[in-house]
């Protein structure tokens, strides 16, 4: 009896294809994709830049290339045009490589001006992004250039002794979703294309996908913000929660030596235990770093924490603390929020303003299509828990069934997990 409903469980599953409406993909998952945007710095030239290239052809990447506009000339425009015709971005860094942050406004403009121009008679395009000079800015900098500013996290390959091995280490044990990663393509950099060897098969074995820069901030539904330098780009999960309510309004400002933070801004320690559902705190703040949430307790010396909590995104302007982050580190410590002294927003090491902290919370309005299990995510982890409820029909309920009911006929069936697995199939490909 039992293979007899595997089997009309299957046939059904086929027949519903041609029944169930498509569902848009960005109406049923956060994609599980890996992102990751390979930067090179201080090109074109005839020799290391072409290198790059050819291993980037070879492991179908695509990166982006900050020039310096010095460094091009006849022979290296054609190295930057083979770039671009490979799908990589071209960027700006400057014409000379000088400090800018020194710089007076008409300086900065006569710098970038020429990369400019020199660019968009090469390839017909404009640079997109910049990125400064020993990544010095200033604020007349932000005035001056109109481009999104670029840091990202450092291979360390401009120190010279620094073997391929270990750059290419540097550069794995930063990988994540997301992140932006600093080369060098000066002239003679032999260490990092080998460095290149072990990094682009190593994070392709990941599952990382290599884009260009406008493609990462495309894709994660981000637009670029003046004031701030990213080293990393992150959907705004905040977007994925409603607002509950506000828990400070006002103006505080501070650097990290300021013994006002431990007054400032406290969250209640009461109301966040209450909270039953899942939640986020959203801070607005003014500052080149992104703040954080400390947690505290000071009791004795076998029973102290102080707990810096960083926030899952944060774009210059907003940041968003997720409550299962806090939560870990409470069950790290065996601890719950009522057994903290102060629970605080503040800076974690520079000048910051912050005017705003709200509680936003996931409600049924913000919840996700196909995700049964309520993880915030449409993965193959939930296909496999709807099989496995439709195959065994227990007495208990999913998590979310509503979640489960994709053809919105009020019931869960194998059309469901056909169009689940469908639309799953679509993501992963």
């Amino acid at each position: 009896m039992k293979i007899k409903s595997i089997i009309s469980l299957i046939f059904s599953a086929v027949i519903a294809v041609s029944v169930c409406p498509d569902i848009p993909a960005e109406t049923v998952v956060e994609s599980s994709e890996k992102l990751i945007a390979l930067t090179f710095d201080d090109g074109p030239n005839t020799y290391t830049t072409p290198k790059v290239l050819d291993l980037l052809e070879d492991y179908d990447a695509r990166a982006s290339f900050f020039l310096i506009g010095k460094n091009i000339n006849n022979d290296s425009a054609k190295v930057m045009k083979r770039a671009h015709e490979m799908g990589c971005e071209i960027d700006s860094h400057s014409k000379t490589h000088s400090d800018m942050s020194a710089m007076s406004a008409e300086e900065i403009k006569a710098e970038m001006a020429y990369v400019d121009e020199y660019v968009y008679s090469v390839i017909g395009e404009y640079p997109k992004f910049f990125r400064a000079p020993y990544l010095n800015v200033s604020q007349t900098m932000y005035d001056s250039i109109n481009l999104p500013f670029i840091t990202g996290f450092s291979s360390g390959d401009s120190n010279a002794e620094k073997t391929a091995q270990e750059r290419a280490e540097t550069v794995l044990s930063s990988a994540k979703d997301g992140a932006i990663i600093l080369m060098h393509d000066f002239y003679g950099n032999d260490k990092t294309v080998e460095a290149l060897k072990i990094i682009l098969p190593e994070l392709k074995s990941q599952g990382y996908e290599f884009v260009t820069l406008s493609e990462l901030f495309e894709r994660k539904g981000e637009t670029p913000v003046r004031n701030f330098c990213y080293s990393e780009v992150q959907r705004h999960i905040c977007n994925e929660y409603t607002f509950s309510e506000n828990l400070f309004t006002g103006e505080v400002s501070g650097d990290n030596k300021w013994e006002g933070w431990k007054t400032a801004i406290l969250l209640n320690d009461a109301d966040l235990d209450s909270i039953e559902s899942d939640f986020t705190i959203e801070v607005s703040y003014d500052s080149i770093a992104p703040p954080v949430i400390v947690l505290h307790r000071w009791k004795s010396s076998e029973d102290n924490l102080w707990q810096a909590v960083k926030p899952a995104y944060y774009n210059g302007t907003k940041a968003c603390f997720r409550s299962e982050d806090m939560q870990a580190v409470l069950n790290s410590y065996g601890m719950t929020y009522a057994d903290m002294n102060y629970i605080m927003v503040r800076t974690n090491w520079t000048e910051m303003t912050i005017t705003q902290v709200d509680l936003l919370v996931m409600d049924e309005e913000t919840s996700l299509t196909g995700d049964v299990n309520l993880d915030r995510k449409f993965n193959i982890a939930d296909l496999v828990e709807l099989q496995k409820w439709l195959l065994s029909n227990p007495e208990s309920e999913l998590k979310c069934w509503q979640n489960g009911d994709v053809c919105a006929d009020g019931r869960l069936d194998a059309f469901d997990l056909c169009v689940m697995r469908s639309e799953l199939i679509k993501i992963i490909m």
